[in-house]
């Protein structure tokens, strides 16, 4: 009877002993999964915010100081063709934006003000 008895709570502990090891391991894969997800959109966001400098820079020197938003416009599709390889993302990027961004540009703003505004960059402290 004691043998039984001592059987059958060594069985419960190995199973709870599996059940808690599960547990712990689809907890640190949860964590990893979040942790991949805060990584990946830091690093979106960072792309985000290189583009919209390089953009930006290269645009405010080709624009005279009293451009129209036609011609900013054309400047902003121009320079897009001239990212071959982020042409796909920088249309996208001037199209989500156009406005904002003919606004910023016919200001005396920066790069770094212009994409802090439009939220393409978080502003710095």
């Amino acid at each position: 009877m004691l043998r039984n008895i001592f059987l059958v709570s060594l069985l419960v502990y190995a199973v709870c002993a599996a059940q808690w090891e599960i547990r712990k391991v689809d907890f640190a894969e949860d964590q990893d999964e979040e942790i991949s997800a805060d990584g990946m959109l830091k690093q979106q966001m960072s792309v985000k915010c290189d583009l919209c400098k390089t953009i930006m820079k290269e645009v405010k020197k080709k624009i005279s100081a009293n451009a129209t938003p036609d011609e900013i416009k054309t400047k902003l599709n121009n320079m897009c063709d001239k990212l071959k390889p982020l042409r796909v993302q920088c249309k996208h990027f001037v199209e989500k934006y156009l406005q904002n961004l003919i606004d910023e540009l016919m200001t005396d703003d920066g790069p770094n003000t212009i994409c802090t505004k439009i939220h393409a960059c978080k502003s710095e402290p």
